[in-house]
């Protein structure tokens, strides 16, 4: 059992790997730095202003937890996943 990584060509490189494949990544390389990014922006994940290492990773954890809950909501509501903004202007 392996692990198979697949990263970004140069732009001189000749891609063989599959179009589907290529654009399956592209999508899901996407969500995660979409998800990286409000992480970091809408739940201040990169500033913690912990003191102790318990207080950090709470912090942390309570963060992270937070995105799923949001796209819940979002997704029980039937609107965009990643609108948290919409949760709390409406």
């Amino acid at each position: 059992m392996g692990m198979t990584l697949h990263s970004p060509l140069r732009r001189n490189m000749m891609d063989s790997r599959p179009k589907s494949l290529v654009d399956h990544i592209v999508s899901v390389r996407r969500r995660v730095e979409t998800v990286i990014g409000q992480l970091a922006e809408r739940f201040s994940a990169e500033r913690t202003g912990a003191r102790m290492l318990w207080q950090l990773v709470s912090r942390i954890y309570r963060k992270v937890a937070a995105h799923p809950l949001c796209v819940l909501i979002n997704q029980s509501l039937g609107r965009p996943l990643l609108d948290f903004e919409g949760l709390v202007t409406e």
